[in-house]
């Protein structure tokens, strides 16, 4: 076991922990990317899945951290550690899955149920405020770095380091140019623009609402609003991390020492913080308790069709179940439905949002995403 390995093995025993806590973050009416009545969340079946699930993330975990402390070089350790995890966290989802949906299968848990779609109009009339003043830090902190640049640029040496080790020690340098100099801004510009671009997008997007919870929409709009608070602030410590990174390359603090520490607390406190408050919130918001009155009256409408429903004032309490749709959602992970508007869903295992690829509009989405992750490292000069 080499002096670098525990180090290495952290992202996956972070994977594992996440992966841990996912069945407990999604609605009751979707257990392992399956949709199911309420009432059958608690079936014996579903609880024995759970069970299976966590035993074999266990396992999987013991095994990717063994391999990876036994692996010679840091870099190797983690890549076999990371891959171990994955692929193993994977295949015990796939397997709890496949559990759940034999047994509603088997059971014909959805045969003469009247199935429904549900909306609420007011999620279009009267939508959340977007929380705009949340972007301040990450705008202020890219503001003040390109400040910060601009007075030093005139000072800079003829030859800027263009990457460190990880003791923080350059390991390479490039002539200085704009583009070495201020590429750390232009990176803060992308990141910043892309995840308030995403926050606000995924923030109007569809809503998923459980037909059989009437607080389905309070919960989605407290949910949202969380979400976007948590981007935002990720966005802010992003660019304090390339802040940090900007003034070892413009050498006004050193890159050794505390340093390596210094650059990657920003992104680590606000990862925890997301988790706390995905686990605090829940998918869709279903770990949140409402209080008042149930939404009557609300614009809850119910539909029978393939897409949203639509109407008014009806109530969820009369027997309907959400409409059994995983045949739009591919090993309870990819959405393809050529019908549905919608180019941002909820996740079915997970928090956050993902892609209906069934729309024309998520190939140049995705195209966007993966030029954006191509000129990062080339402007940032490989930091």
């Amino acid at each position: 076991m080499h002096a670098n390995a525990v180090p290495a093995v952290l992202p996956a025993l972070l994977i594992g922990f996440l992966s841990l806590l996912t069945p407990l973050l999604t609605p009751r009416t979707v257990q392992f990317g399956v949709r199911l009545p309420a009432e059958r969340a608690g079936d014996p079946v579903v609880a024995h899945a759970r069970r299976t699930y966590w035993t074999g993330i266990g396992a999987v975990t013991a095994v990717a951290v063994s391999a990876g402390l036994f692996v010679r070089s840091a870099g190797a350790a983690a890549i076999v550690a990371d891959l171990v995890e994955l692929v193993g966290s994977v295949a015990a989802y796939l397997l709890a899955r496949s559990h759940v949906a034999d047994a509603k299968r088997d059971g014909h848990w959805f045969e003469g149920r009247r199935q429904v779609t549900v909306t609420d109009t007011t999620l279009r009339t009267r939508p959340e405020p977007f929380p705009w003043l949340w972007t301040l830090p990450a705008v202020a902190i890219t503001v003040g770095t390109a400040v910060v640049g601009a007075v030093r640029y005139p000072q800079l040496p003829p030859r800027l380091v263009s990457h460190y080790d990880a003791g923080g020690h350059p390991t390479s340098y490039t002539d200085k140019t704009f583009v070495s100099a201020f590429g750390l801004v232009m990176v803060q510009i992308a990141v910043t623009a892309l995840i308030v671009v995403l926050s606000r997008v995924t923030a109007r997007g569809k809503a998923e609402l459980d037909a059989q919870d009437p607080h389905a929409a309070e919960r989605h709009r407290r949910f949202v609003t969380a979400m976007a608070r948590c981007l935002l602030v990720l966005a802010a410590a992003a660019d304090l991390t390339m802040f940090f990174a900007a003034l070892a390359t413009w050498n006004l603090v050193g890159s050794t020492g505390f340093f390596p520490v210094l650059l990657i607390a920003p992104i680590v406190l606000a990862t925890a913080g997301l988790v706390v408050v995905t686990v605090r919130v829940g998918q869709g918001g279903s770990r949140l308790r409402v209080e008042g009155a149930e939404a009557a009256g609300s614009g809850i409408g119910l539909g029978t069709g393939s897409g949203n429903g639509s109407g008014a004032g009806n109530r969820t309490g009369n027997g309907a179940v959400n409409r059994d749709d995983d045949s739009f959602w591919k090993l309870g992970m990819v959405y393809v439905n050529r019908e549905d508007p919608a180019v941002f869903v909820q996740k079915r295992f997970g928090v956050g949002w993902t892609v209906n690829f069934g729309r024309p509009a998520v190939v140049g989405l995705l195209v966007g995403i993966l030029a954006i992750a191509v000129l990062v490292p080339v402007l940032a000069g490989s930091h």
